[in-house]
């Protein structure tokens, strides 16, 4: 098991290994026996992720994301719960960080910013990212993702004296992205995840330019964590869907392959490091110095051993050179 616990900050500058989990899609009614459910199937989860992921050597964090709907108006409905206290049992199993999603576009007002911040550290939770609206045709009550970052870091200093962890995310498809980013960073992000990836021309341009910014702008860029989860189905292609994520045709029509699930979660996998491989070694052929990392999400529930599966070929590949990485994966493929 990893034992680097309490140090996820000082692994953003070696290429961290993050997998992030699905969390309890539930909500408390207030009956006593649906709740109760609730705690043992918490408690499940954290054991059930526990024995999956306890052979990982190089993992860096758990990460538990908080997934929010919104009516046309922009109103949130949340479908998700004890999403830190799933992160906090399972990262301290696996004697690891434990890394929590907020979308702060959707908290009220200032004190229910303090209270999430206050309960959070109760759970001994330093290191979080920060999530925007789904739009920007509403009017969110809640901070932006540079204020949120702001905010967070003054509040966190005030009560506890002590440093904590900021991410947000990146989308390498918006317009200005890499402007993004670098207002963020001079906000307090120390990494951002991306999307889910399928190819990596957006990507590879996104942190050149996000480099070249940085660079303008004398400041240190932030770890950026490529993330990738396996397809298997139709069904995980109506998640992307509903994710807003860009699934090119060439990847759709490779891992879904004359429908043939038994092989899709393993041409999931190969596209995953075809990818990452293309991304490495665009950042060492053009001499692109910004530190990296990677992000496995597990897309569904069902889909758990495919994205253990795939966490592990990372974990084999992540410390590896450019040319490492293209000889494993040429290996990975031809078998």
């Amino acid at each position: 098991m990893a034992k680097d616990q309490g140090n996820f900050k000082k692994l953003l500058s070696k290429r961290p290994l993050v997998f992030t989990v699905i969390p309890l899609r539930d909500n408390k009614t207030g009956d006593s026996v649906h709740d109760d459910k609730i705690v043992r199937n918490l408690n499940n989860r954290k054991e059930e992720l526990a024995i999956a992921l306890s052979s990982f050597t190089r993992l860096s964090a758990i990460s538990v994301p908080e997934l929010v709907e919104e009516n046309h108006e922009g109103k949130p409905r949340y479908n998700s719960i004890y999403t830190r206290a799933l992160a906090r049992g399972t990262a301290d199993l696996l004697h690891i960080d434990a890394l929590v999603n907020k979308v702060v576009a959707h908290i009220e007002n200032y004190e229910s910013f303090v209270e999430w911040i206050k309960e959070t550290h109760s759970l001994g939770i330093s290191n979080m990212i920060f999530v925007g609206g789904n739009t920007r045709h509403h009017r969110y009550p809640g901070p932006s993702v540079s204020e949120a970052n702001v905010i967070a870091r003054r509040l966190w200093w005030e009560f506890h004296k002590e440093e904590i962890t900021i991410g947000n995310i990146s989308l390498p498809e918006r317009k200005d992205e890499a402007k993004r980013m670098l207002f963020k960073t001079l906000a307090g992000a120390e990494f951002f995840t991306t999307q889910l990836l399928f190819d990596s021309t957006q990507v590879i341009n996104l942190i050149s330019e996000y480099r070249r910014q940085c660079t303008v702008a004398g400041v240190e860029p932030a770890t950026i964590l490529f993330s990738f989860g396996p397809i298997r189905s139709t069904a995980d292609l109506n998640l992307l869907d509903f994710l807003a994520v860009e699934l090119p045709v060439s990847a759709k029509d490779y891992i879904l392959e004359n429908n043939d699930l038994a092989e899709a979660s393993r041409r999931s996998i190969i596209n995953s490091l075809r990818v990452y491989s293309e991304i490495v070694t665009a950042l060492e052929e053009k001499d692109i110095r910004i530190p990296v990392g990677i992000n496995v999400e597990q897309m569904t529930k069902s889909n758990l051993p495919s994205s253990v599966a795939m966490l592990e070929s990372f974990e084999k590949i992540i410390d590896l050179t450019a040319n490492e990485v293209t000889d494993y994966l040429n290996k990975t493929s031809s078998g």
